[in-house]
Formats: C-alpha cells, sequence, structure tokens
C-alpha cells in the first residue's frame, strides 16, 4: 500500500489526566509531523480533564468506568479514527510525553515505507526515577530498532510479541483485517495484537529512534498484583501466543537487573531484587491458575479488579 496522502489518528485512553495534558498538547503540536485527528476516550473522569482535553483540540468520548477495557476502549477510539477514513491509527496512553519533536515522524516513517504495517516507540525513564525502574526502560527499550517477523518467535520466545501500546502505531486497514484489539482482556491487548500480526505474516518494527518519557515506579504491592494479571493474561490467551517461552526472559531480566545494581555501586538494592523477583514469580504463576480461585480474590489479587466484573457479565 503507498501512502501518497494519508491521515493519521491519535488515540488516548484518558482518566484523570488534568496532570498530563498541558505538556502532552504542547508536545504534540511541536511535532514535525502532525496527527490529523486527536481522540480521548475519557472514563468517568472528575478532575476537569475532559475540558481541558477540549480546549487542547482534542474530540472526547465519554464512558463510564465500569466498562472501561484495555482493548474494547482503544477499539472505541479506531472506530472513531475509520470513521474519518484515518489510513495510521497511533495509540497513547496519557502519560506519555513526546521526548523531542520528530517522535511521530519516527513512529510512522517505517508504515509509510511499506517497511512493517505496525510499530512501537522507545519509553525513557523519567526524571527521577529509581533505579531499579531505570534498569527496566532500559531492558526492554534498548537503543537500537528491531524488525521481526513470524520467524522470530521461536527464536526470541515471547519477546517476539513484545510491543507496548503507550507509543504505538499501526496501519488502520490492517488492524481491522486481524481482528483490531481482543475486547475483552485484562491487559497485554498490545502483545495480543502484535501476535494476531506476526501470525497473519506481517512485519512490526520496534523503532528506538521514536522516543518518549513513560515510567512507573512500582510498590512491592502493585508489581504482585500487575503480575497477577500478566499471568492471567497468558493464562488466557490460548493457541495465538502459543510456542513463546516465558521463563527464559524473566531469568534474563532478573540477572541483568543485579549486574545492572552493581555496577551502579548499589548493592544495597539486592535483597529488593531478590524479594520483587519472588513476588513477579509468584504472583505470575497464581495468575496462570486464576480459573481455580474465586472471583472476590481475583479481585483482591488482581490491579485491574474490574476485569473480573466484567468477566462475568460476559460469560
Amino acid at each position: 500500500m503507498a501512502f501518497l496522502r494519508f491521515t493519521i489518528a491519535l488515540i488516548i485512553p484518558s482518566r484523570n489526566a488534568v496532570n498530563f495534558i498541558p505538556n502532552l498538547a504542547n508536545r504534540t503540536l511541536l511535532q514535525t509531523q502532525h496527527p490529523t485527528h486527536h481522540y480521548v476516550i475519557d472514563s468517568d473522569s472528575r478532575d476537569g480533564s475532559v475540558e481541558l482535553w477540549r480546549e487542547h483540540g482534542f474530540s472526547v468520548l465519554s464512558i463510564v468506568q465500569a466498562s472501561f477495557n484495555h482493548g474494547g476502549t482503544r477499539n472505541l477510539g479506531a472506530r472513531l479514527a475509520a470513521e474519518q477514513g484515518a489510513d495510521i491509527l497511533v495509540f497513547m496512553t496519557q502519560d506519555a510525553i513526546p521526548a523531542n519533536d520528530r517522535w511521530l515522524e519516527e513512529l510512522t516513517a517505517p508504515i509509510l515505507s511499506s517497511e512493517v504495517v505496525a510499530t512501537f516507540g522507545r519509553q525513557l525513564p523519567r526524571p527521577g526515577a529509581s533505579l531499579l525502574e531505570q534498569f527496566s526502560r532500559y531492558f526492554n527499550y534498548p537503543d537500537t530498532s528491531r524488525l521481526r517477523d513470524e520467524s522470530d518467535i521461536e527464536r526470541l520466545g515471547v519477546k517476539a510479541f513484545f510491543f507496548s501500546n503507550v507509543c504505538s502505531a499501526v496501519r488502520a486497514d490492517v488492524f481491522w483485517e486481524v481482528g483490531g484489539f481482543p475486547e475483552h482482556v485484562i491487559m497485554n491487548e498490545d502483545m495480543t495484537l502484535a501476535a494476531k500480526l506476526l501470525r497473519a505474516g506481517h512485519k512490526i518494527k520496534y523503532v528506538s529512534e521514536s522516543e518518549v518519557t513513560h515510567s512507573h515506579d512500582y510498590t512491592l504491592k502493585q508489581q504482585f498484583r500487575r503480575n497477577f494479571d500478566v499471568g492471567a493474561f497468558f493464562a488466557d490467551a490460548g493457541q495465538l501466543l502459543s510456542g513463546a517461552s516465558v521463563g527464559g526472559e524473566g531469568l534474563r531480566f532478573v540477572r541483568e537487573q543485579l549486574r545492572y545494581v552493581l555496577r551502579h555501586g548499589r548493592a544495597d538494592l539486592i535483597p529488593l531484587v531478590i524479594v520483587e523477583a519472588a513476588a513477579k514469580f509468584s504472583a505470575f504463576q497464581l495468575g496462570k491458575r486464576h480459573r481455580f480461585l474465586p472471583v472476590p480474590l481475583k479481585k483482591k489479587l488482581s490491579m485491574h479488579s474490574y476485569h473480573w466484573d466484567q468477566t462475568k457479565e460476559n460469560a
């Protein structure tokens, strides 16, 4: 597909984003490549952010918080973009801030050149991020771009499907050809989309030149709950992720993390690295066995507790 003239739709799920909107909106305006359409899907914000989004030129669709879903909500934005004939869908989170004025141009260039059908960008740690969070960003988002296709699944395992909607782009026609995001998924809707694309014979690319600032310093409890949800996701993923081993990548992360803290003279962080790794592993294994747990317990263990109510509704 040759792009002589094209339109780009920027899609952002949002809730109580008032602290992020001015910086994100202003950085978007400074881009060398501008979105043609700006869509926000807002989930019951109570901080005035809906009005602020609109002041900055974003179209806002409001939904009730109980109906939010990582995949389904983004599909809503994609449908709005389809009504305007958008060629490229760009997905961001409300707390991802473009690091320079070429973020969008770099992100979409491989799609416009027909090199790939989908891309995702590099995430840099926020100023003041903890050393462990800095490592997480640099480990998952290196400074070298990478192209992937279906042949990489056996070699890379689950890493072949790594894709992030914190900052991503996909050709709109192909997005709908593979069915978009899953409508009812606890998380990793982006990984599911990447798997669909690779299985369909398409290529995706990690574009290190497209940079946003984005990181979270999760507490140990938050890490546990997040990884419970990761385990639940893999338990429900089915054949789409078959052949993609997970364990080896987790061990490599911990090994490299230990080396990282030692290189920075922070041997005092070793106990935290070990405890955090144990919490992640146990939560992941528990999540993989969520079918044996009662819903009230799953809601307590989960970062996305609302998912289990939605699951009952769609059973």
